[in-house]
């Protein structure tokens, strides 16, 4: 599992996907939305923002394309003539994929903090760093169910499209969405990114009520992502 996970990490590592969508653009959008807008509250919003939009693009979305192109090299065949059972490789490269993640949003977070005089504390580090496992976790799971769906790059990419764009759309990650619909609101409560945004937010606050209810709905999402995960990996192996 180890040499797993630590080749996994290194791919990670040098993965030009996660340059771009989990540091350049959301550091970059971060600091040029926050400096155009210039008040504290939007400075919070944008940070966790971009943060979250991070964690979504690089765990669920490249990860996709990733377990697409494993299961075309024949990974998942090759280790069924191995002693490691198939639930070891997906703990180990999911592990690896969190870690770097994590890292990222750590790094977002660090330089927001610097840029925008944010008030953040070590305890808030820690909330905002399980919201952050959770979160990925739940995503990378998902990516494993969806990438079984999936034959060809083409409906990957319309698949992971038709998931992330309503996700991060139907948030309120950018802008505001108090002077929305009760329908529009009502939608927003089922959309699991939107709970991401309000764990990071509240960890960031030192809000723990919220934290803890986002603790609960992703710790929620993430049963769900690791049942379908599941059900996909089972046709693998058959």
């Amino acid at each position: 599992m180890n040499t797993i996970f630590n080749l996994s990490l290194k791919s990670a590592a040098r993965e030009p996907f996660l340059l771009f969508w989990s540091i350049l653009l959301p550091i970059g959008g971060m600091l040029i939305l926050g400096s155009l807008v210039g008040n504290i509250d939007y400075s919070i919003r944008i940070t966790t923002g971009m943060m979250a939009m991070g964690i979504l693009f690089y765990s669920f979305t490249t990860t996709v394309f990733s377990l697409l192109s494993q299961r075309r090299r024949g990974v998942y065949q090759l280790l069924k003539v191995t002693p490691m059972p198939l639930s070891r490789y997906v703990i180990s490269v999911s592990g690896a994929w969190t870690l770097v993640l994590m890292i990222c949003a750590m790094l977002v977070l660090f330089v927001g903090t610097a840029f925008f005089h944010l008030d953040l504390r070590i305890l808030n580090v820690i909330k905002m760093g399980i919201i952050c496992m959770l979160g990925a976790i739940g995503y990378i799971f998902l990516s494993f169910f969806v990438s079984g769906l999936c034959k060809t790059d083409a409906q990957t990419s319309i698949v992971s499209n038709l998931i992330t764009m309503p996700l991060l759309l139907g948030s309120d990650a950018f802008y505001s969405l108090d002077a929305t619909p009760a329908w529009v609101k009502t939608i927003v409560l089922v959309n699991p990114y939107q709970w991401l945004l309000n764990g990071l937010r509240s960890g960031l606050l030192g809000n723990n009520r919220d934290w803890l209810i986002s603790v609960m709905v992703l710790s929620a999402f993430l049963g769900i992502s690791l049942f379908l995960a599941v059900k996909s990996l089972k046709v693998v192996e058959n």
